[in-house]
């Protein structure tokens, strides 16, 4: 498959449906936040995106990791004062 096959089509599909474009890499920022707020670890994002150190992967998503941390602790709050 051609690299450029993804791009002409959303380009296409976009058009077509009357969308703003959709920009392949946007899938991959997609991925890793679904995981993120899904509380997978930041090891296994980064190996999942290719990044070359944990770091990377931290730096980037530094603003998706906050706020995961912020839903984890409310659904931890929730869970710890219902039995309370």
């Amino acid at each position: 498959m051609h690299p450029d096959s993804v791009t002409d089509y959303l380009n296409k599909f976009s058009k077509k449906y009357n969308l703003p474009h959709i920009n392949p890499h946007a899938f991959r920022h997609t991925m890793a936040s679904m995981l993120y707020y899904n509380g997978v670890d930041s090891v296994s994002i980064s190996k999942r995106l290719g990044h070359a150190q944990v770091s990377t992967t931290a730096n980037i998503y530094a603003h998706v990791m906050e706020a995961a941390d912020k839903k984890n602790a409310e659904i931890l709050s929730d869970i710890l004062l219902k039995n309370a």
